[in-house]
């Protein structure tokens, strides 16, 4: 990190999916070769309450470091449209472009290998209660009175992954990110 901070100026979109057991719902990844240091400033998720779900268990989810770029699943797009796919979005549209080399990808199928864990969550994934919408105030990163920003390194990213205990219902998360100029 050469010190000149940026804001977070990229919002990255990852669409609501099913929940499943052991699913990597996302990951965002620092090329070797992007020339800077991607700076996390918020991780939220959100539970749809589109999907009727009575009944269910919640389920853990955990924000983990990886030590290779995802593969399989779907790319996502820059400043994408479609409601329904993977996008980085630039915050104001008159600011520099993502440095190559910073890539996200939803539901990779392989590659994203698991670092170290940073932080969990547990989150109620019932349409039919308050507790299921709370999840939206819910910060993997800005928790307590010290928000940090996690640093991803080039050569390295970050992943949301569902823990072992299955359930139903669909989350989506929202990402707040910039990087070092």
């Amino acid at each position: 990190m050469n010190g000149n901070h940026t804001d977070h100026n990229f919002r990255l979109f990852v669409p609501k999916q099913a929940v499943g057991a052991n699913l990597v719902y996302m990951d965002l990844f620092n090329a070797s070769d992007s020339g800077t240091d991607v700076l996390i400033g918020s991780i939220q998720p959100v539970i749809s309450g589109a999907v009727a779900v009575i009944g269910t268990l919640g389920v853990d989810m955990f924000l983990t470091r990886t030590t290779a770029i995802g593969t399989g699943g779907t790319a996502a797009t820059i400043d994408g449209a479609a409601l329904d796919a993977c996008t980085i979005s630039k915050v104001n549209p008159t600011l520099s472009a993502l440095p190559a080399g910073v890539t996200a990808r939803l539901t990779p199928t392989g590659g994203a290998t698991a670092g170290a864990v940073l932080t969990w969550c547990s989150m109620f994934t019932e349409e039919t209660t308050a507790a299921t919408y709370l999840g939206r105030l819910l910060d993997f990163i800005n928790i307590g009175n010290h928000p940090e920003d996690i640093i991803v390194p080039p050569g390295t990213g970050i992943r949301i992954v569902q823990g072992a205990v299955a359930s139903v219902g669909n989350i989506g998360f929202n990402i707040q990110f910039g990087y070092d100029e």
